[in-house]
């Protein structure tokens, strides 16, 4: 099973040999592609072979293209690989809006959970997201998920728009462009079409199922980020993200989650959500979706 998290930020040549991933640096060193989970691309002195981006992607592995702002800009995903792929894409297509409600209410009761539950773990008052989670209604049509959000930000960041401490913001951004990715990935190797939200339903977004899954696993990226990158800034809130910043970042895919009562990593995690998407759609149910819980742990495994 794939498990490295890779992020090149250095110019270098990139290609494959014998199934390896070949980093030509001022040193040259190799990878086994079967053990890459995901690529971060963070420089632009990079060059790198077609026959590497059609290795990785027959092999599953993300590959994520970031912008001069070093953020995500681009993910390369492999095509539907799933044997079932045309059939659970008319699936998808012919869900209900009942299911679709339910699964979103049941999403944002999960996703506002989490936020009182990293509000908790830093001591902050929660007993207000609780209650807004309690009154959560299919469909969210009283928008609790926004009167959520306005209160966690205010509390964690004491300030409701992430736009201070900018570092914050910038960090935050990141780690979710990360989780984002490797859930589009597994979107597309299950034949789901990403652009088909059950929520998130704009035009000009191709990756509308993704902004609907991430939503309670952003307070995992929150937790991480407070918990493990803003030691790094104690005093200096003005400061700019740095490359080692974002180096830890990309860990965040590796952050325990508990999903069912057991313990994932959080990249394995996404993987058994998706699935179990697969699941409540065939169901009819929104009780077979697998949803994460982030009570322990604030590092990686």
């Amino acid at each position: 099973m794939a498990w490295q998290v890779i992020g090149i930020s250095n110019p270098a040549q990139l290609s494959v040999k014998d199934h390896q991933l070949v980093i030509k640096q001022d040193d040259t060193v190799s990878l086994p592609i079967e053990d890459i989970d995901a690529l971060i691309l963070d420089s632009y002195g990079l060059t790198f072979t077609a026959n590497l981006i059609t290795e990785l992607s027959t092999s599953g592995t993300t590959v994520v293209i970031c912008d001069e702002k070093h953020l995500p800009s681009s993910v390369i995903l492999p095509y539907s690989q799933h044997s079932r792929g045309a059939k659970v894409s008319r699936q998808q297509l012919a869900m209900g809006a009942t299911l679709k409600k339910q699964l979103w209410s049941r999403i944002i009761v999960q996703k506002i959970t989490n936020q009182a539950d990293v509000l908790a773990k830093h001591h902050y008052d929660d007993a207000f997201l609780r209650k807004l989670a309690s009154e959560v209604k299919s469909g969210d049509p009283t928008n609790r998920e926004s009167q959520a959000a306005r209160a966690y930000f205010s509390a964690l960041l004491d300030d409701a728009t992430r736009r201070k401490p900018m570092w914050h913001n910038a960090a935050l951004n990141y780690g979710y462009s990360m989780v984002r990715s490797h859930i589009a990935r597994h979107i597309a190797a299950r034949g789901l079409i990403a652009s088909q939200g059950i929520f998130h339903h704009s035009e000009l977004n191709g990756f509308n199922l993704a902004d609907d899954i991430i939503e309670p696993y952003r307070a995992a990226v929150d937790d991480y980020v407070l918990s493990v990158v803003a030691l790094r800034h104690i005093g200096d809130a003005d400061a700019s993200l740095t490359r080692e910043d974002r180096q830890l970042i990309v860990d965040v895919l590796n952050m325990p989650i508990i999903l069912q009562g057991k313990q994932f990593t959080l990249k394995h995690a996404v993987e058994r959500t998706i699935e179990s998407f697969i699941q409540a759609i065939q169901d009819d149910t929104p009780a077979s979706l697998l949803l994460p819980d982030i009570k322990i742990g604030n590092s990686p495994l």
